[in-house]
């Protein structure tokens, strides 16, 4: 249930028919850009509660919303390490489009993620060397020149991510939820032709 849980935070995060692209109603466009700016906004301040009223509740059906809130606090405010979300902002939001009942949007954005590891040992030696392996690990995923250490020993990350926004049977509202490529949990959120039409947004 614990790597169940990560795997949804990672995602932090249909019945379908033939997708066509739509101009969203003005109250659509007005509701999802006023939601957008709220789950922003939430993030920004590191408000973990807030953000998870904003999540897709489909998320829920897979790891219980108590047991998720739980566990991001637990990630963000760790013994050992806390994490912060800084400059949290929209690059792109996509045109809304409906796909069976349900209505999607792309949205691009960016944040500096800045991991703040607790010192736990005595030996700087050691702290210094698991600072340069973590740093290595981040460049290898996010690219050496998004990754840089300040003097206080924290970990800032630029990055760029995806998400979708949904308003379906699961989300009255407009609700939000991580997209990746080839990944289990997004499979079990969306069909793979949903999928295929919000991949042709870029």
């Amino acid at each position: 249930m614990k790597n169940l849980i990560l795997s949804v935070i990672v995602l932090i995060f249909c019945a379908c028919g033939a997708s066509k692209d739509k101009k969203a109603d003005a109250p659509d466009n007005v509701s999802l850009e006023s939601r957008l700016a709220s789950f922003m906004k939430a993030n920004d301040n590191m408000n973990i509660e807030e953000m998870a009223d904003y999540l897709y509740p489909k998320l829920f059906t897979i790891a219980p919303k108590a047991d998720l809130i739980k566990s991001m606090q637990e990630t963000f405010n760790g013994d050992e390490m806390k994490v912060e979300l800084d400059e949290v902002k929209v690059d792109t939001l996509y045109p809304v489009f409906e796909s069976g009942e349900g209505k999607y949007a792309k949205v691009k954005y960016s944040m500096i993620m800045r991991m703040n590891f607790i010192n736990t040992a005595d030996s700087t030696a050691y702290n210094k060397e698991m600072l340069k392996n973590i740093m290595q690990s981040m460049a290898a995923e996010y690219g050496a020149e998004n990754i840089s250490l300040d003097e206080k020993g924290i970990i800032s990350i630029k990055e760029k991510s995806v998400m979708v926004a949904v308003k379906d049977e699961y989300a009255k509202e407009w609700s939000f939820v991580e997209l990746k490529e080839n990944d289990p949990m997004t499979d079990k959120l969306f069909t793979k032709e949903l999928l295929a039409k919000l991949a042709t947004y870029n």
